[in-house]
């Protein structure tokens, strides 16, 4: 029996592969010895025949998870012995359990995706679109017998994006969290602001100390995990902003507590500012937040791609 997942949405993708590995354990293999996974991305054809051809343990079949096929640099001379081992397969119960998944999307040339696509089991895991995200968050919230608040779920969105893996950990946070049935704005600023913040604040920080190489990793690891390239830039502008006013008032008052009571910040916040802020010229801090109003503008006009208009801020850094 062959399914083939593929598709960015690696979380929907994963709970569905759960879900058949579940069934195949209660039905098949109580014990679950018969289940293993293989790493396509660096299997060679033996490892792939050693898998299918042993016989199962205690059970008259196996499952087996073929992940990132398509990404294995030697695809193209693995494909033809695959295909050839599909093409013989009936496609029924009886046989054993193949699931390729990929969590991406492949290659639509390749003749084994041509291949995979015919068969019955096949699914595309797209991201969810805005629509979808906020029945999913609602449904997720429901399972956990709790509510949220539009504008808890619009903040939520903001601070993680549509990276269904982070959103169900902080959803399940908040769960816990929340003292009613309810998830309110604030068990949002609570919970999930401060891990936010603190890894903006390690960016800006990079930014700072004029480190590219790390600033760049960091970003990276930002976009990666979903996080709204916008809510990325408005968090940058905002904390250079007070950079600027933590520059103008250190030329008065040299002291992080009394510029912590001065500016309504914690002191831990206005201790680091201060630091930060004797790292760059009044000029260079004034000149850096222009910029950022500047891609501000073209972030919502379409001007160009998100992650090279921040590649471009952060190497032009002097």
């Amino acid at each position: 029996m062959i399914f083939f997942f593929y598709g960015e949405d690696s979380f929907r993708a994963k709970n569905k592969i759960d879900a058949i590995k579940d069934k195949f354990q209660t039905t098949v293999d109580q014990a679950g010895h018969n289940i293993e996974s293989l790493d396509g991305d660096n299997m060679v054809i033996d490892d792939f025949f050693k898998a299918v051809t042993a016989t199962g343990f205690l059970a008259s079949k196996k499952l087996i998870v073929i992940k990132n096929i398509f990404d294995n640099k030697k695809l193209s001379s693995l494909q033809d012995e695959l295909i050839k081992y599909l093409d013989k397969q009936k496609d029924t119960p009886d046989e054993n359990y193949l699931i390729f998944w990929q969590t991406s999307k492949p290659d639509l040339r390749t003749k084994l995706y041509k291949a995979l696509k015919k068969f019955k089991y096949v699914e595309e895991f797209n991201k969810l679109s805005p629509d979808k995200l906020n029945t999913w968050i609602d449904k997720k919230c429901q399972a956990q017998n709790k509510k949220i608040q539009a504008a808890a779920r619009q903040l939520l969105l903001a601070f993680v994006g549509n990276n269904l893996w982070q959103l169900n950990q902080e959803i399940n946070k908040l769960s816990h969290f929340s003292q009613s049935t309810e998830i309110i704005l604030q068990d949002v600023k609570d919970i999930v602001q401060a891990k936010a913040d603190d890894n903006i604040f390690n960016l800006v920080d990079a930014l700072g100390k004029k480190d590219k190489a790390r600033a760049l990793q960091l970003l990276e690891d930002q976009m990666n995990s979903g996080v709204s390239g916008l809510y990325i830039l408005t968090m940058i502008t905002s904390q250079f902003r007070n950079l600027i006013k933590v520059k103008i008032l250190s030329k008065k008052i040299n002291n992080s507590f009394a510029i912590a009571q001065t500016l309504k910040m914690h002191n831990f916040v206005a201790s680091k500012s201060l630091a930060m802020s004797r790292l760059y010229s009044l000029d260079e801090l004034k000149n850096i937040h222009q910029a950022l109003l500047s891609m501000d503008a073209k972030f919502k006009t379409g001007q160009g791609k998100e992650k090279i208009l921040f590649t471009q801020m952060i190497e032009n850094l002097q």
